[in-house]
């Protein structure tokens, strides 16, 4: 996992745990960015879209284990649906190769509906649980299906003059 640098204090206060956002541009208007953190994909069982589940360090005082596992099992489960070939599939592509593929203008495909159903997933997860504890999932089809990005806000009024400024951690020389 890869994590964008940290804020100078090295850990962002907790300010969101006794707040709760009615929507996400709440979120997004009443506080700034303090960092964001990457979970990568997961190559080893090959090509297929899954993410890695390990828990990232810069979560600890945000989000319980459990919750955020139970995330990205969920989004993985998602994707292995939204990729797994049968009947229906086969289907799909003798249509398209039939209609010289105009059938998908007027329909979805099998792996779109899954998209728009993990769209919706992430949406209601943020608005649940990450939205509240000060977190923001970005959906992986923003970021080129590559990593899930998980934004971590503090309040505007506690960052003080610490928003500007923040460290990079430098890798031992």
């Amino acid at each position: 996992m890869i994590s964008a640098p940290r804020t100078a204090a090295g850990r962002a206060p907790l300010p969101f745990c006794h707040q709760s956002f009615h929507n996400l541009q709440e979120l997004r208007h009443s506080a700034s960015l303090a960092n964001k953190v990457f979970i990568q994909r997961d190559y080893s069982e090959g090509t297929v879209c899954k993410f890695q589940t390990k828990f990232p360090s810069e979560l600890d005082s945000r989000i319980e284990k459990t919750l955020f596992e139970d995330t990205v099992k969920t989004l993985n489960n998602y994707y292995a649906e939204a990729e797994k070939i049968g009947g229906h599939s086969y289907l799909e592509g003798c249509l398209a190769c039939i209609t010289a593929y105009l059938i998908f203008l007027c329909m979805e495909t099998r792996y779109e509906k899954v998209l728009k159903k993990i769209s919706r997933y992430i949406q209601e997860q943020n608005e649940k649980i990450y939205a509240p504890r000060g977190l923001l999932i970005t959906d992986p089809i923003e970021r080129g299906m590559r990593v899930i990005e998980i934004s971590i806000y503090e309040d505007r009024g506690s960052s003080g003059s610490s928003s500007g400024s923040s460290t990079t951690s430098s890798s031992g020389r």
